[in-house]
């Protein structure tokens, strides 16, 4: 009886492990979702079955589904065997469940059965109800095990749910300028295909910098629609961008590419290096447009030369240093991989004394390109330059490679650097030759400087330059290119307009101050400085003209009216001191008045993206036609001469007096350089008295009167 009960026992126990085994075998592998089993790879020897402190070598974890509505009422059961190391049920195996995600679990026992060697949890959503994923862990001893599910939108009248969910994309590409973006539109349709209005959906995207923009609404419009505009953000590499829709237990994903990064210059330097011999490849990034991708990571490798890993400089450059393998009479391929593109350059190394560069082909269309035609000067913390393309195509418009080109450059004061130096440069693949030029401190006038590409199809001598490119045999190619600096001008201009004062007293007139470099290029960020002088007041007054309907000045504006006076400013160092021979109308005061006007610039007091600041001048209507003025702006660091309005003629001071200048003729003659504060053209036209109709300086024909 003892062996029989002994057998029978043992004999239980095989079957439960056969059957367990067969169990897990039909249940398939993976883990994590309903019926799947999560069993580690088991280590160890298990206690007897029964005893008080079991010890299992592996844990069985099964979840009852993948899902669990958010509804407050679903729950999700996780059921775990404990197993020894030959994967039989062992009973009596201390157990313990944890949740993440807020989620709550309520264990059935701390312990798995005896016989079964099975202990089970009911987990439910807690407190919070957002739909996300949940991760269960069980662990005994220094075992554990995690299966996951995810927590769902319910559905209900309240709270409709699609029976499937479509995504599409206005693009399935774009170019990395960052000015591009793609319409997201997920739609949410119902066992028969018809839109569902009122279903939520979240649209989210996969990229570290990519975002999406949403609509103001996550659930679809009576279209059954939900849109979003997602923008690439400010990594502009090539790669894939992928978008996701998200309603209930429906995803849907689907991608676009993100296209425009390229090597536009990839150039060995020197093209031939001997084995042994130290060499460079100069790489820029640029994007679809030719601006540089800077701070992008580059890795560059070759056969028998060391790697290297960086990141391109502001300009997107990175010069790739290597020694040449000893290996006479081969090619050196170095590959280099930055902002999701390739760049594959060979370099020869020569052997026997002889190079193994063929010659070129005969090209017939030529072209030397810049990335920018402007570039700015370099100081200590700089690092501006500009890559220069030779291009080579046959008749057939194929690319010629290997063309010999030799580049410079003239007209810079020998301030600048071309990047390959007097080393030779080869076309590559595409038919293209690449340097870079960087400036030195030193401007230039427009097109002041020429960029020059000697070519040939054979090679140069070590002694050949661009400048005896004809006597080398070559041909020469050019280009011209502006170096900038400082801004060199400064405008100042006004349209016909004039606008009341916020009290309604005063008349503004509004002027635009436009800064360029010597390119033509606008300046931002240049501080501006306004002035304004004073140049005479007149004396007089104004009539309404009742045949032309309007209200004239005779001697500048009319036949009736009367301008009977042109008068100079009595301050004649413009000190606001009554000095000797001033004040000589006798009125105790100095006319006209520097209060008569002000000037101010309006925001900021500097230039703006554009190269643009505005002012405006604001002074009494009782003012208006009977005060000359001039404005004069100065720009910080600009090379011209300030600005003037109306004419360009500096202030002279000190002015000359009435008495200096003698005759009223001799007065405007003058103050020719000079203009009358505007008046509004409605007030002439009215017929009631405008504010301006007597001069306040007076009406007398003398300047020397004080009436």
């Amino acid at each position: 009886m003892i062996k029989l009960d002994v057998w029978s026992r043992g004999s239980k126990r095989a079957l439960l492990g056969a059957l367990l085994v067969v169990a897990l075998a039909a249940c398939g592998g993976g883990g994590g979702s309903a019926g799947e089993p999560v069993i580690g790879p088991g280590s160890g020897a298990s206690g007897p079955s029964g005893a008080a402190s079991a010890v299992a070598a592996d844990l069985v974890v099964v979840l009852s589904k993948t899902t669990m509505t958010n509804s407050g009422a679903d729950s999700v059961t996780a059921t775990v065997t404990s197993i020894d190391a030959n994967r039989v049920v062992v009973g009596s195996v201390p157990v313990s469940f944890t949740v993440d995600a807020k989620a709550v679990v309520t264990p059935a026992g701390t312990a798995t059965d005896a016989k079964t060697g099975v202990l089970s949890a009911t987990i439910t959503q807690g407190d919070d109800s957002t739909v996300r994923p949940v991760t269960v862990t069980v662990t005994s001893g220094a075992i554990s095990r995690t299966v996951s599910f995810s927590v769902v939108q319910s559905s209900s009248t309240t709270n409709p749910q699609a029976n499937d969910l479509t995504l599409s994309l206005s693009a399935t590409n774009i170019d990395n300028s960052g000015s591009k973006t793609v319409i997201a539109t997920a739609t949410a349709v119902d066992a028969n295909r018809n839109a569902l209005a009122g279903i939520p959906v979240q649209l989210s995207v996969l990229d570290a910098s990519a975002f999406l923009a949403p609509a103001p609404s996550n659930q679809t419009n009576a279209n059954g629609q939900v849109t979003g505009t997602v923008n690439i953000g400010a990594d502009r590499s090539n790669r894939p961008v992928t978008v996701v829709a998200t309603s209930g237990t429906l995803t849907r994903t689907v991608a676009f590419q993100v296209t425009g990064a390229q090597f536009s210059q990839a150039s060995p330097v020197p093209a031939v290096v001997a084995a042994g011999a130290a060499g460079t490849v100069q790489y820029t990034l640029t994007d679809v447009n030719s601006i540089a991708m800077a701070g992008v990571p580059i890795s560059v490798s070759g056969s028998g030369v060391v790697s290297a890993t960086a990141k391109t400089n502001l300009n997107g450059s990175y010069t790739f240093p290597y020694t040449a393998p000893n290996a006479p009479g081969t090619n050196l391929t170095i590959t280099a991989l930055a902002g999701g593109v390739e760049s594959i350059v060979v370099v020869a190394i020569p052997g026997g004394g002889s190079t193994t560069v063929p010659v070129a082909a005969v090209p017939v269309a030529k072209t030397l390109n810049l990335s920018a035609d402007v570039v700015a000067v370099n100081t200590g913390t700089t690092g501006n330059q500009v890559t220069v393309n030779a291009f080579f195509r046959d008749a057939n418009n194929v690319p010629v490679p290997n063309v010999r080109v030799l580049f410079g450059v003239t007209g810079d004061n020998q301030t600048g650097t071309i990047g390959s130096g007097r080393n030779t440069v080869l076309s590559d693949a595409s038919g293209t030759a690449s340097t870079t030029y960087s400036p030195g401190a030193v401007s230039s006038p427009t097109n002041g400087v020429t960029v020059q590409a000697c070519w040939k199809r054979t090679d140069f001598a070590p002694t050949d330059t661009p400048a005896n490119c004809t006597a080398a045999g070559g041909e020469l190619l050019t280009t011209t290119l502006t170096i900038v600096s400082n801004p060199v001008s400064i405008s100042i201009g006004t349209d016909n307009t004039l606008t009341d004062g916020a009290s309604g007293l005063t008349y503004v007139k509004k002027y635009v101050i436009l800064v360029v470099d010597s390119a033509g290029n606008p300046k931002s960020d240049v501080q501006i400085t306004p002035s304004l002088d004073l140049g005479g007041y007149g004396k007089g007054y104004w009539v309404y003209n009742t045949v032309s309907k309007k209200w004239e000045r005779k001697s500048d504006f009319g036949t009736v009216g009367l301008l009977a006076a042109t008068c100079p400013n009595e301050d004649l160092n413009r000190n606001g001191v009554i000095d000797t021979g001033e004040d000589i109308n006798g009125n105790k005061q100095l006319d006209s008045r520097k209060s008569d006007v002000a000037i101010t610039l309006l925001g900021a007091t500097k230039t703006d993206a554009n190269g643009i600041a505005v002012l405006q001048v604001e002074y009494p209507k009782s003012l208006a036609s009977w005060v000359s003025y001039k404005i004069t702006v100065t720009a910080a660091g600009v090379l011209s001469p300030p600005a003037y309005y109306p004419l360009g003629v500096p202030v002279s001071l000190p002015s000359k007096s009435a008495n200096e200048l003698g005759s009223a003729t001799a007065v405007t003659d003058y103050l020719y350089t000079y203009v009358w504060l505007p008046v509004a053209a409605d007030a002439i036209a009215a017929e009631g008295d405008p504010s301006f109709k007597i001069s306040p300086y007076g009406i007398s024909d003398k300047c020397t009167e004080a009436k």
